[in-house]
């Protein structure tokens, strides 16, 4: 004689059947994993589509396909693949013509660190790397990492064309930033190089040379080189006074 089934058991089933197929989705994660990974084609398709979107401007899409973009680079080559640094450097571009700092932090020095390393200190790539990295430090009042990318721009000036107003510029960078840290002696360094520049470049009566001498002669006063700041201050006619000041 036919019996029905007890609620119980139909109960206890359906329990079954859900777990079981839980199971199985469990085992097709990794399959679906390995589905969405990209080809090199699709790579190479997805990089001229951010190039695209950087010659209209549309640095958002640039940021959004970036992102997507360069966890599968690294995948198919490697962190220090050409193309992995330069979709790198497309989304701290595309964070700095919007005028924002990349919120992932580690990308932004990462992309100057690699492309430095892979493509050579004078590389386009590594020039704009460098800036927006020293652009963040600068923001973020990290002053002290700042200091060797612009001795580091120093130096390739140096160099290379030897501009002096773009040498004098640099130098004016690297003084205010060792006298953020206190660095006096290397302050000291860097402001001599200004007013040598700044006379040769734009003349002792012009307003950048009086500043800049002024800075130096306070660096003498700071530092306790009297015999210095009463030099300069005579030579160039300073109206300054030692009397009191601090280091601070």
């Amino acid at each position: 004689m036919y019996q029905a089934r007890s609620p119980y058991c139909l109960s206890c089933l359906t329990k079954f059947s859900l777990l079981a197929l839980l199971f199985l989705a469990v085992l097709c994660l990794p399959l679906k994993s390995e589905a969405r990974q990209w080809s090199e084609r699709k790579l190479e398709k997805t990089v001229l589509r951010i190039d695209r979107d950087i010659s209209r401007n549309r640095w958002d899409k640039v940021i959004k396909h970036s992102q997507k973009s360069l966890p599968q680079c690294v995948r198919l080559y490697s962190e220090q693949h050409p193309t992995c640094i330069l979709i790198l450097k497309n989304i701290n571009q595309a964070y700095e013509k919007t005028r924002r700092i990349n919120p992932d932090h580690s990308q932004i020095e990462r992309a100057y660190s690699l492309a430095s390393e892979v493509l050579g200190k004078t590389h386009f790539t590594t020039i704009a790397a460098r800036n927006y990295y020293y652009i963040f430090l600068i923001y973020t009042k990290n002053y002290a990492p700042a200091i060797p990318l612009v001795t580091e721009m120093i130096e390739i000036e140096e160099a290379g064309s030897n501009d002096k107003f773009r040498l004098m510029e640099r130098y004016s960078q690297l003084y205010a930033l060792e006298g953020l840290i206190g660095n006096r002696p290397a302050e000291e360094v860097a402001l001599t190089k200004v007013v040598e520049l700044s006379a040769d470049v734009m003349g002792e009566e012009s307003d950048y040379f009086r500043d800049a001498a002024e800075a130096l002669a306070n660096n003498y006063c700071i530092q306790k080189k009297y015999y210095k700041f009463f030099q300069l201050i005579k030579q160039h006619k300073i109206e300054i006074s030692c009397l009191s000041k601090q280091d601070s």
